[in-house]
């Protein structure tokens, strides 16, 4: 009883993203675009990452007033959730416009 592996030839007219396909169905709209979530968190990292680079200049008198650590501890911290959400709106809209890929 032993079980046939398809050849190469066989599978090679399928690719990857029919395969995937075929696995996962279509988002709850019915086709493709961009998830809501992912375009909010792109625009709010956005607006984070303006207001941070407007602000640059006020590092040096908050480090005076709240101290150096907290002043750098909390401008990291916002810089990096505000690239980290930047990143995820802007690899989603990227994905949907050049693969259709909603996730």
């Amino acid at each position: 009883m032993t079980t046939e592996l398809p050849t190469v030839s066989e599978t090679a007219g399928r690719s990857l993203a029919s395969t995937k396909a075929e696995r996962e169905p279509d988002n709850a709209a019915g086709g493709g675009g961009v998830p809501v979530l992912k375009v909010m968190l792109f625009l709010v990292g956005c607006v984070l990452l303006v207001l941070a680079a407007a602000n640059v200049m006020n590092i040096g008198q908050w480090s005076d007033r709240w101290g150096v650590i907290p002043v750098f501890l909390a401008f990291f911290l916002v810089m990096s959730i505000a690239g980290r959400w930047f990143w995820a709106g802007a690899d989603a809209i990227v994905g949907a416009l050049m693969w259709g890929k909603t996730k």
